[in-house]
């Protein structure tokens, strides 16, 4: 070593320090792993362990020719905490549960009313194994039964539940999408309320019904919006690709088919006492199915009813939202984004203004075919 020039010496000193390092890297077989695939979140019977946690794990095989239907095991465990109840049940398996590939996380609905946002976000952000991308959801009567139903037709290794939210599958306007990261940046935020959509069963225990969503706030009950709500809210917030609007309007009954929404919405402030909420939508597409022939060259008029009919409909939501105090498109951050910080009202103060502010919507109409073949 003495004969050695200083760089060599230095670089061999390098290598041996960086080896190591490198060998405090944790590493598992992934046969010592079992993958989790949802999470359920409930309220228990329990008033000493009020959590009840719900897991959905994939089976292990050797390839799909093995496993032509869908095959899962689940563990449960109440406990004080989410925590306690998750190491109770790594003590029941022999490999270590991965909640990398976990896609959704459902809430029970009746926690959910129970306010316990706090408790539950506190719990799924400190955990690292934990993607902020899994999408999170209220499942009814709980969460338990949701992730526990196997729909018909569902194919091995791939849960029919995830094709409603990962926009590869339907892409229907009632279905609102929210991701973890966004469901704890709303609950954080002044200014705007989170949005859930509710996963339901059927009466024939068949297939999942996600039509309906809950509105939350901080110490407020929840809202729930119905199917017609979310689908504006979709439109509003959203601008889903598709929907349809049913227009009863003159003698004329038709169902538009929308193809293409725009919205855009911002806040007017013209004083304090004087607050305006401007939204503006475009609407195009054409008619799918009316009970009497269509006219092309009436197309006119029936953007005229279009338009009248889903005026009432956009601004029919938001005055129920300013009504019940929500703010589910965000125009309070809108507002906070105009004025300085010095300048601003306080919360209580802008909720109070926007309860009475002013509400101008227009839209834009552009019904392009009666969708008849001549």
């Amino acid at each position: 070593m003495k004969s050695l020039p200083r760089k060599i010496k230095g670089t061999i000193l390098l290598f041996v320090l960086g080896s190591v390092l490198l060998s405090g890297c944790a590493f598992k077989d992934i046969d010592k792993s079992v993958f989790v695939a949802m999470i359920a979140l409930d309220v228990s019977d329990d008033e000493e362990k009020p959590y009840k946690v719900t897991l959905k794990l994939y089976e292990p095989t050797g390839s799909f020719n093995e496993a032509t239907e869908p095959q899962y095991s689940y563990l449960s465990e109440n406990g004080e905490t989410l925590s306690e109840a998750i190491r109770m049940m790594e003590s029941y398996s022999d490999k270590e549960l991965e909640f990398g590939h976990s896609k959704l996380i459902i809430l029970g609905e009746e926690l959910v009313k129970d306010n316990k946002n706090k408790e539950i976000l506190d719990f799924l952000l400190r955990r690292p194994d934990i993607q902020m991308i899994s999408w999170i959801a209220v499942g009814r009567p709980n969460a338990e039964e949701i992730i526990k139903m196997i729909p018909q037709g569902e194919s091995a290794a791939y849960p029919e539940l995830f094709n409603y939210f990962d926009s590869n599958g339907t892409t229907t306007p009632y279905i609102v999408t929210t991701h973890l990261f966004e469901f704890r940046r709303n609950m954080k935020e002044s200014g705007i309320d989170s949005v859930l959509p509710i996963i339901e069963i059927n009466h024939e225990d068949q297939h999942f019904e996600v039509n309906k969503s809950l509105l939350l706030a901080i110490n407020k009950e929840p809202l729930e919006l119905n199917s017609l709500d979310t689908s504006i809210y979709n439109m509003l917030s959203r601008s889903v690709k598709h929907a349809n609007l049913l227009i009863k309007e003159d003698g004329d009954h038709f169902i538009a088919n929308i193809d293409t929404v725009k919205s855009k919405f911002n806040v007017n402030i013209k004083n304090p006492s004087e607050i305006q909420l401007a939204i503006n939508i475009s609407l195009y597409g054409s008619i799918a199915e009316s009970h009497k022939p269509m006219i092309s060259k009436d197309l006119p008029q029936y953007n005229e009813e279009l338009k009248k009919e889903s005026e009432e409909k956009f601004k029919g939501f938001i005055t129920e939202m300013k009504k019940h105090g929500y703010d589910p498109l965000g125009f309070g951050i809108d507002y906070k984004a105009k004025v300085l910080h010095n300048r601003r009202m306080t919360d209580e103060e802008w909720m109070e203004a926007y309860k009475k502010a002013k509400v101008n919507l227009t839209v834009k109409p552009g019904i392009k075919s009666t969708g008849s073949i001549q």
